[in-house]
């Protein structure tokens, strides 16, 4: 301790100076190591970023990929619905002729038995404008 204290005793400029220089480089070194330190995490922080960038940009690629296959199964399912639909309407047009023929059916069936226009018409729902040629052609004679 005696030591220390004649450092500072006998040449206490000096011995400020020392210490102020060792202090000026150990506080250099330390900041120096520090920016190192940061270099290092900032150089392990971009590959992680380009790592993710990448990611994502596959991942855009992929849901493109399923954007398109998801455009061409919207677009074939439209189709098959303009069909379904188109055969629906077939169907009811050929039940609706079909309801029609047996009505034209018993339209005749009742021509023959005899029976007036207006009669027919209330019978089958048919209008006595088309139910007049079927009485004519098919009446009694």
């Amino acid at each position: 301790m005696d030591y220390l204290v004649s450092l500072f005793v006998e040449k206490p400029a000096e011995m400020f100076a020392n210490l102020f220089l060792a202090l000026t480089i150990l506080t250099i070194f330390l900041v120096g190591l520090s920016f190192y330190y940061d270099y290092l995490k900032k150089k392990e922080s971009s590959k992680k970023i380009e790592s993710f960038d990448r990611s994502l940009k596959d991942l855009v690629e992929e849901l493109r990929t399923f954007e398109l296959l998801l455009s061409n199964q919207k677009q074939m399912l439209d189709e098959h619905k303009y069909i379904f639909n188109r055969m629906e309407q077939e169907i009811s047009r050929l039940a609706d002729s079909l309801n029609n023929d047996e009505n034209i059916t018993s339209a005749i069936s009742l021509a023959k038995e005899g029976l007036s226009v207006s009669e027919i018409s209330k019978k089958t729902g048919i209008p006595s404008e088309e139910i007049e040629p079927i009485v004519k052609y098919h009446g009694p004679r």
